[in-house]
């Protein structure tokens, strides 16, 4: 089935620090700063689709006492002034009452903190993962990195589970004479079934929610056809580019707080093949200002 490209933006919604020897085994200790993504996705049928979030002023809030606090001093917030994603959208013309759908790749704090500004929004994210993190007490959701204060109060109503998507095939191989215009729909696309189920978020192929299990309970990551070409927002399951090019780990201090080391292991790997195999995919990971730098440059360029 032929694609549509959708326009794409990426937006950095503050940042944190922390040692960039945690991140990548190796690296110098001294701080290093980690910018969070917020993929805008604009459909002409299904209107404005998100991935993720970002950091909001409410962060400071929930981390100024109690277990909260711990969270905030190990990953310290940094949101200037106008750059909350409620201060962002507008300036695309977006009103953030008219998100229409935000997906959430996992449940961090740094990926949920400005849901409670999208008050329109449906929520896809893993059903499952959701009630676990619910279920346990304050330090277990430290341990996960789960802020309950920052979640709408109405989250429930509103959520959508990933399982009950349509499960997504991919198409035969793309026939390199058709490729060039960037305006053209896609014939076929990358196969990331190879990282795990996938599911087609809006009926017709241009967004493709993937499982990529590892880093957190119920991890996501989205495949968006653009019209510079397949982008593979991958979230957290790698951390730079580079983690996924040179199949670098981070530091074994990570396995405290990752959901599965073996699941973690297992999707870099597949993401390692996949970029091998596949080496005009833009693939994006939410931290890594090498990777979002590139695919913005990109997208940029083929825009009409």
């Amino acid at each position: 089935m032929a694609v549509r490209p959708v326009l794409v933006d990426l937006l950095t919604v503050g940042s944190c620090e922390h040692p960039g020897a945690v991140a990548r085994r190796g690296a110098p200790w001294r701080p290093v700063e980690f910018p969070s993504l917020v993929a805008v996705i604009r459909h002409p049928d299904h209107g404005v689709v998100l991935l993720d979030t970002g950091y909001a002023p409410r962060y400071a809030t929930a981390t100024r006492r109690g277990p909260g606090a711990v969270y905030g001093r190990l990953l310290p917030m940094r949101l200037g002034r106008g750059r909350s994603l409620a201060e962002q959208l507008p300036a695309l013309g977006i009103d953030p009452a008219d998100v229409a759908t935000v997906v959430v790749s996992h449940l961090h704090a740094d990926h949920v903190a400005g849901l409670r500004d999208l008050p329109a929004a449906r929520v896809v994210l893993d059903a499952d993962a959701l009630a676990s993190h619910v279920r346990r007490g304050p330090l277990g959701r430290l341990r996960r990195g789960f802020l309950p204060a920052l979640l709408p109060d109405d989250l429930e109503r509103r959520v959508v589970d990933v399982a009950t998507l349509p499960r997504w095939v991919p198409d035969a191989p793309r026939d390199p004479a058709g490729a060039g215009d960037p305006q053209a729909p896609q014939s076929a696309r990358t196969d990331v079934t190879t990282l795990g189920p996938a599911h087609d978020l809006l009926g017709d192929g241009s967004v493709v929610v993937v499982r990529l299990p590892g880093h957190a309970h119920g991890q996501v990551g989205l495949l968006v056809a653009s019209r510079a070409g397949d982008v593979l927002l991958v979230g957290d399951a790698a951390w730079s580019l580079r983690a996924i090019t040179h199949l670098e780990l981070p530091h074994p201090v990570v396995r405290l707080v990752t959901h599965s080391w073996g699941a973690y292991r297992a999707t870099l790997g597949a993401l390692h093949r996949l970029h091998r195999t596949s080496p005009g995919l833009l693939v994006v990971p939410s931290h890594c200002p090498v990777a979002i730098d590139r695919a913005r440059l990109a997208l940029a360029a083929a825009r009409p």
